[in-house]
């Protein structure tokens, strides 16, 4: 399947926001992340890569292998908060090799970004095996909150966009490059972008050149190389260190490579504040699968 829009049948009622904004915080400095991928003839060995880095306001994540209920198991990327209720995955990859990774719509409204479901990274990588199973069950997105996802698997790579009111676009290719930040980039769901930040704009703007400009086959060391880029300064490039003390930052690195004849891999960068940044890289064959649940330092 080459590149294109599907778009759901959900009624669409526009809603008119009215907002007032209090200093500079509200959306231009929205919890942030920039998500890519590349498939069949851009990668570098086929099948396909998929990356994200994960930007917040200091906190900490953790990867861990988890179950959601009696689904299949999958590695996850976790934030770490204080309370009995853990958050759920921002990024993960099931033991099917369907990878699921997450970014906040930024240019939405704070209190329209908690409207609906979340939690549905690990809904998505318990009960389905791949991309195209994902999107023969869309509707699971339809009251979902407002969000952005990019999924893969050996053959296939996606973006869904979820906008309030429980709109959903999707872009596919099974070869080539998809790339997002945080605002909507459909067509037909720009008007849900209510104002968009300049950070989400050039981290995307950024990536994209990245993409471009690299060798015809992208490999897990160019995605690496990218995760890494500062070019745009602390706070607008893909990989952000903070312009000001307790300002949004990236926290963590997510590569996963999904080669066609041999076990997923994945390559992490954990940047928790207060501790030295740390790597770890795991490869996914049959042995990996049945060690113990629970944290993966």
């Amino acid at each position: 399947m080459g590149p294109g829009w599907v778009l759901s049948a959900v009624k669409w009622k526009l809603v008119v926001l009215a907002s007032v904004l209090v200093g500079p915080f509200c959306l231009t400095e929205a919890p942030a992340c920039t998500l890519w991928a590349v498939a069949g003839e851009r990668t570098a060995g086929g099948g396909a890569l998929i990356a994200k880095n994960r930007d917040w306001t200091p906190g900490a994540d953790e990867v861990r292998l988890a179950r959601l209920g009696n689904g299949r198991r999958f590695v996850g990327l976790f934030p770490v908060r204080e309370g009995s209720k853990r958050p759920g995955a921002v990024a993960g990859i099931s033991e099917k090799g369907l990878v699921f990774v997450t970014a906040t719509a930024g240019s939405v409204p704070p209190a329209e970004r908690e409207k609906g479901k979340s939690g549905l990274a690990g809904k998505v990588l318990s009960e389905f095996e791949s991309v195209k199973d994902v999107l023969e069950n869309r509707e699971i997105f339809f009251q979902g909150r407002p969000a952005i996802y990019l999924l893969a698997d050996q053959g296939q790579i996606a973006w869904i966009e979820v906008a309030p009111g429980g709109r959903v676009a999707v872009r596919t290719t099974d070869s080539g490059t998809l790339s997002h930040t945080n605002h909507y980039l459909a067509e037909e769901l720009r008007i849900a972008n209510t104002k968009i930040g300049r950070s989400s704009a050039s981290r995307l703007d950024r990536i994209e050149q990245l993409l471009k400009g690299g060798p015809p086959r992208l490999g897990v060391e160019d995605f690496i190389a990218f995760s890494r880029d500062t070019h745009a300064g602390p706070d607008n490039s893909i990989w952000r260190t903070g312009g000001r003390a307790g300002g949004e930052r990236t926290l963590a690195t997510w590569i996963v490579s999904l080669p066609k004849d041999a076990p997923p891999e994945i390559h992490i960068r954990l940047a928790n504040p207060g501790e030295t940044e740390r790597g770890v890289r795991l490869t996914l064959g049959q042995p990996f699968w049945r060690r113990d649940s629970g944290i993966i330092e």
